[in-house]
This record gives C-alpha cells, structure tokens and sequence, in this order.
C-alpha cells in the first residue's frame, strides 16, 4: 500500500461530494438543501493534513486542493464536481427499489 505517496489515500472532498450524489441519484438518501455542503462538514482533510504532517511526510505528498476535478468511470460517465446535476442526468439508473 502505498500511503502520501501521490495523495492515493488522500479524503479529497470531489470524492466526497461524488458518493453523496450517488447516494442520492439511487434514492439512497434524500436530495435537498439540507445534504447541501455536508461533504465538507464530514469530511476532514485537515485532519488527514496535520497527520501527514506528524508522521514527516513530504509537503509535496499532500495535495493542495480538495479536489481531483472531472472523473471519468469506466462507463465514460463523467462526474464534474462542480455540477454534479449533469452526471445524475447522464444516469440510466435513477433509482433502486
């Protein structure tokens, strides 16, 4: 397992942001104002920061933004943090019962 190195374990906030769209998108949990911004209420990465911090890892080793920006899964899906409406529209499933 490779840890710091690359930022692959690193709790970026897309990522966050991505599973609460899905949960969402599946009728998982509930769409709405209230889950709006809970990806960052939950998510700590100043938390996971200071610990690189501790254990010596290098500065270059943290990434420096919260985000990965666009995904693309190996459906060709495409999630944009920045509009996570586009990829629940580009969904076939919108629901599981």
């Amino acid at each position: 397992m490779k840890f710091w190195n690359g930022g692959g374990h690193y709790p970026y906030q897309s990522h966050e942001l991505w599973f609460l769209t899905e949960n969402q998108a599946l009728g998982q949990a509930a769409a709405g104002p209230r889950y709006q911004g809970r990806h960052r209420k939950v998510n700590r990465e100043d938390l996971c920061g200071e610990a690189a911090k501790n254990i010596g890892a290098a500065d270059a080793d943290v990434p420096k933004t919260s985000s990965r920006g666009k995904e693309t899964f190996f459906d060709g899906k495409v999630f944009d943090p920045a509009d996570p409406k586009a990829y629940v529209a580009s969904l076939q499933i919108k629901k599981v019962s």
